[in-house]
């Protein structure tokens, strides 16, 4: 897949129109159409702008000619360290279960 049509499928996806686009970046609706199409090539200025607008799109999976979508796994959540003291006492209370 290309990357003009990964952009629009993701757009697609999100519900946006090609009006709603063309007014945020400045452009007719015509010169959204053509980049989406493939007839015109998409400026770097209008794929920057558009990454900036939508920071969960996967660079790596943009421009991979083996991804299909573009949006970049969520993040694990990472559970806060726990101090050295609260791990001793957390084995002392099991030890006073326990014994």
């Amino acid at each position: 897949m290309k990357i003009h049509e990964k952009i629009k499928e993701y757009s697609k996806g999100k519900g946006e129109t090609m009006k709603e686009i063309a007014d945020d970046y400045g452009v007719t609706p015509q010169s959204i159409q053509l980049y989406f199409s493939g007839k015109n090539a998409m400026p770097l200025s209008f794929l920057s702008w558009y990454i900036d607008k939508h920071p969960d799109i996967d660079l790596y999976a943009l421009f991979s000619k083996e991804h299909d979508h573009i949006v970049a796994e969520p993040r694990p959540d990472y559970h806060k360290k726990y101090r050295k003291q609260h791990v001793i006492d957390r084995i002392v209370s099991i030890l006073e279960e326990e014994l």
